[in-house]
């Protein structure tokens, strides 16, 4: 256990104590806020990221993505001489993702591949990965904004359970249910978490995070079976 696996359960456990001081009504808006969110960046978010990749947004993270791989071409010659597919899919082995996540860029960009013996430059292999990786990044940008903007719209009735969850009656079971559903909003928070980091998966500054992550026993769990980038990302 390392650092990783500490903050995961740190934030579990957190989200657990606030959600007993809170109680349940006020845990309960906010973790049925937390899915209504959710569900309306993922239904709406293909409509968002169809317009942020007709902007300058899409061609910047495709432009510093190419950038990277176009630096690590000395390191892929050696498969460049078996055709592209073998490239392509020794470039995606070398990006630090989840393996389902290289299974994804890897179907979508191999299937748009000359056939197997056909070489082709590294250059092009390397705009069609970006382009791939591109609009990835873009798709969980769109989630992320359309989450932050809905998770305000739904605040305003938060003031009202507040009073009710303060009588009498209410008040002991309302902390305890409110422990119980603070703590299951922390661990769908570790995934949104994760789902965020891969974004910066090419970043050196975040190379101690990653590898803290592969050595460790919980964190590296949640980051590999990441249920939200899955159902984001199926594979086919």
């Amino acid at each position: 256990m390392n650092w990783t696996d500490i903050f995961v359960l740190a934030l579990i456990l957190g989200f657990g104590y606030f959600g007993f001081k809170k109680g349940l009504m006020l845990t309960l808006l906010k973790l049925a806020s937390f899915f209504i969110a959710v569900i309306v960046a993922v239904k709406f978010s293909p409509v968002l990221a169809k317009i942020l990749a007709g902007t300058f947004i899409f061609t910047k993270i495709k432009s510093g993505i190419y950038g990277k791989l176009i630096l690590q071409q000395d390191a892929q010659i050696s498969a460049a001489n078996e055709g592209a597919a073998a490239t392509a899919e020794s470039v995606i082995d070398g990006l630090k993702l989840p393996e389902f996540l290289k299974n994804f860029i890897n179907d979508k960009v191999v299937e748009k591949m000359p056939s197997m013996g056909e070489l082709i430059d590294y250059a092009s292999i390397a705009d069609r990965i970006s382009d791939v990786l591109a609009n990835l990044v873009i798709n969980i940008i769109s989630v992320i904004l359309l989450y932050i903007i809905a998770r305000i719209a739904l605040i305003f009735a938060k003031s009202i359970l507040k009073k009710v969850s303060k009588l009498p009656v209410l008040k002991q079971a309302d902390k305890l249910g409110g422990f119980a559903f603070g703590a299951i909003e922390g661990l769908l928070t570790i995934y949104i978490v994760f789902a965020v980091l891969m974004l910066f998966h090419a970043t050196p500054l975040f190379g101690g995070v990653f590898e803290s992550i592969e050595t460790s026993v919980v964190a590296k769990y949640f980051y590999e079976n990441n249920f939200i980038i899955s159902w984001m990302f199926p594979i086919k």
